[in-house]
């Protein structure tokens, strides 16, 4: 009973804070920058507070901004819909410990990412740079304290390899995975992928660590060639039409937190028979 009064507490929670990633990647977006009490992606008007209550405030604007009229982006609504459900789930899943705030506070950092390369095809430096530091040092934090996050995984390796399962080192050579392995994507397509897309992947491995960024990674190749073949087939791309892959990078990261682990040892199953 009490569990699924904190997944109710929690799913209400999420909505907001999704509304909040909403006003975060707008004022990260929106030209010239500007962080204003507001969904619309076209005006820099102050919305009243009631249209900003989630969920909610989108039905009661039908859609359009309060102000000039515009019509309000359809992933606004979802982003809060998605982060209530989320944060609803991560609770039932973790009860109220270290890895139920470590796990929202990556995917807040994820779901403003997901949200500005949605609207604009952009990373904000604004957002990796400080995410690189802040997960550095919660890396830090839980190597001292010797915890381990429910989605790290331990190599069967021991002796002079044996550093790979430190938990600090682990996440920087995730790290260095993600940024090379995208790196080398970029250049093979010359210019086919953006640098932020290389930063993102860097920073979702500092989270994941090895070898759990190469499952994100993983999961986010395949999400994106789905949805490309989808748009394609649906005619609302063409086939030279630029398709953002950072939602799918961060999509890749949120599946591999909650379910990475199950992932791979799906596909390395063969291997151990």
């Amino acid at each position: 009973m009490y569990t699924y009064m904190w997944c109710l507490l929690f799913f209400f929670i999420g909505l907001f804070c999704g509304s909040l990633v909403n006003v975060i990647a707008g004022g990260l977006t929106r030209e010239p920058r500007s962080f204003v009490f507001s969904n619309c992606r076209q005006c820099s008007g102050r919305w009243p507070f009631y249209l900003m209550i989630p969920v909610v405030g989108f039905i009661l604007s039908r859609g359009k901004c309060n102000l000039c009229r515009s019509p309000l982006k359809v992933h606004i609504l979802l982003v809060e819909l998605g982060a209530g459900l989320l944060f609803a789930y991560l609770v039932f899943r973790y009860g109220l410990t270290w890895e139920l705030s470590l796990s929202i506070f990556y995917a807040l950092l994820l779901l403003i990412v997901l949200v500005t390369d949605i609207e604009k095809m952009l990373i904000p430096n604004a957002v990796t740079y400080p995410g690189f530091l802040m997960v550095l040092l919660l890396s830090t934090a839980i190597m001292l304290l010797h915890f381990r996050p429910p989605w790290s995984f331990l190599l069967p390796v021991g002796g002079n390899f044996e550093w790979l399962n430190n938990y600090l080192w682990n996440s920087i050579v995730g790290c260095l995975a993600g940024f090379l392995l995208l790196l080398l994507v970029v250049i093979i397509s010359r210019g086919g992928m953006a640098l932020g897309d290389v930063k993102l992947a860097a920073l979702i491995g500092l989270m994941l660590g090895f070898p759990m960024v190469l499952v994100g990674l993983f999961v986010a190749v395949i999400g994106g060639g789905l949805a490309a073949i989808v748009l394609l087939i649906a005619r609302r791309k063409g086939k030279k039409d630029p398709i953002p892959f950072g939602p799918f990078l961060c999509l890749g990261a949120l599946v591999t937190m909650l379910w990475g682990k199950e992932l791979l040892r799906w596909y390395l199953s063969p291997l151990m028979l």
